[in-house]
């Protein structure tokens, strides 16, 4: 199986993660065979730290200058692979939480890293054109964010685009934050309210990003 499709497959078993699934299947430009578009890479495992502060576990990703502070008792798994290269991303979870195929219960948060130069720009673009034009329609911006809500926030001093998908009655709703570092590098967070924890899991999310760090 192509090793991009299983890395999907495995983010939405976790947590329904709609950026990833943005993240890996942008349409990419045909280009004279000298300048092939480069597919995003997410970083590797040893990447990733998980360092123990008083004040809690925090997730570290030095090469984007990461800090990320994980929720009090939430459980950490860095999940992917090493083929054909290394790729993986964090997945964090509440104590209740239970997936059957995707979170069903409790909540959830994945962090990604990587190498995505042409989505890098994208993203950028997009940060630009919704602050030139508030009015524009997410659709307008790209048919992937078809009655998505998009605004664009501040992390840690740095522009983003924070994403809020449609909400369905079956899988609850996700959401996400998209943040551009320099020319080709993207940090990614999202999320999964499953019907019935919305109220309890969007306040955690809210303070996770509060705490994020990025130098």
């Amino acid at each position: 199986m192509n090793k991009k499709i299983l890395i999907i497959l495995i983010v939405l078993a976790v947590i329904a993660g709609g950026f990833f699934y943005w993240w890996l299947n942008q349409p990419i430009e045909i280009e004279e065979p000298e300048e092939k578009s480069q597919p995003p890479t997410l970083f590797a495992k040893e990447d990733y730290k998980i360092e123990e502060r008083e004040d809690g576990k925090y997730i570290v990703v030095e090469k984007v200058g990461l800090t990320a502070k994980v929720p009090e008792g939430w459980d950490i798994k860095i999940e992917g692979d090493d083929i054909p290269e290394p790729e993986y991303w964090v997945n964090l979870s509440s104590p209740d939480a239970e997936v059957k195929d995707i979170l069903i219960k409790g909540c959830g948060i994945s962090i990604m890293a990587g190498i995505a130069k042409e989505n890098t720009e994208e993203v950028k673009n997009n940060i630009n054109l919704i602050q030139e034009n508030p009015d524009v329609k997410p659709e307008e911006i790209s048919y992937i964010y078809k009655d998505y809500i998009l605004k664009v926030v501040k992390i840690s001093n740095y522009q983003a685009l924070k994403w809020t998908a449609p909400e369905k009655s079956i899988i609850g709703q996700t959401l996400g934050v998209n943040i551009p570092i320099g020319e080709e590098k993207l940090i990614s967070f999202d999320t999964l309210f499953p019907p019935e924890y919305k109220e309890k899991c969007s306040p955690i999310w809210e303070e996770f990003l509060k705490n994020i760090i990025i130098e």
